[in-house]
């Protein structure tokens, strides 16, 4: 049994053209998740992570264009053993309510006008509507920046110092310009606000 799961699912807006989740996978799993994210069904793919800031990070993931309903579940699961003991556990294999939340988190990402987007859930009711409506203004702001903006932002590495320099020269572009794109797409802002919402998201595997 694994506690304090932190388990993603993102389904896409536009199932009448099925995704190539191909490269968002690569993505998600270079982020080392305790439970290794898979196409679940043809429109959704999920994974879990056992601390709150990766989990974060496959929120920002999805967020571009605003292509997917993200969910993220706070909570225990409990994995086949012999699936376990050889470490090849995926969540079609798994039980918990860190995978029920997760599951109606993304359902109730769907509703409301506007949509909400993402919803985080978990054993505390208030700090699970506090996450959400952090983490709703977080995926808001990730989700309307611009291809070009992405381009920067993918080839930043959160905590570095010095790097716009070296991003500048990847692109082909100044270093004023990487600059003034993290200013404009709000990336300061995101990562001052980050490590709130992880706090919020540790105390939510508590019951209400």
């Amino acid at each position: 049994m694994l506690r304090g799961v932190y388990v993603v699912t993102l389904i896409s807006r536009s199932p009448e053209s099925p995704e190539n989740f191909s490269e968002l996978l690569e993505q998600l799993n270079a982020l080392e998740p305790a439970i290794p994210f898979i196409q679940t069904y043809p429109d959704e793919v999920q994974g879990g992570f056992e601390s709150a800031e990766p989990a974060l990070r496959a929120m920002l993931l999805a967020a571009p264009e605003a292509r997917f309903w993200a969910g993220i579940g706070v909570g225990a699961v409990k994995a086949p053993r012999f699936a376990a003991a050889l470490g090849a556990i995926s969540t079609p294999e798994c039980s918990g309510d860190a995978l029920d939340f997760s599951r109606l988190a993304v359902e109730q990402a769907q509703t409301g006008s506007p949509a909400r987007g993402i919803v985080v859930l978990g054993h505390h009711r208030a700090f699970s509507e506090q996450a959400t409506g952090l983490a709703r203004l977080i995926f808001r702001v990730a989700s309307e920046r611009t291809d070009a903006e992405n381009r920067v932002l993918s080839l930043i590495v959160p905590g570095v110092r010095g790097q716009q320099k070296a991003v500048a020269q990847a692109l082909g572009i100044s270093a004023q310009a990487v600059s003034k794109t993290l200013v404009r797409s709000y990336y300061h802002e995101q990562e001052a606000a980050l490590p709130a919402l992880a706090e919020i998201l540790i105390n939510l595997d508590q019951d209400s």
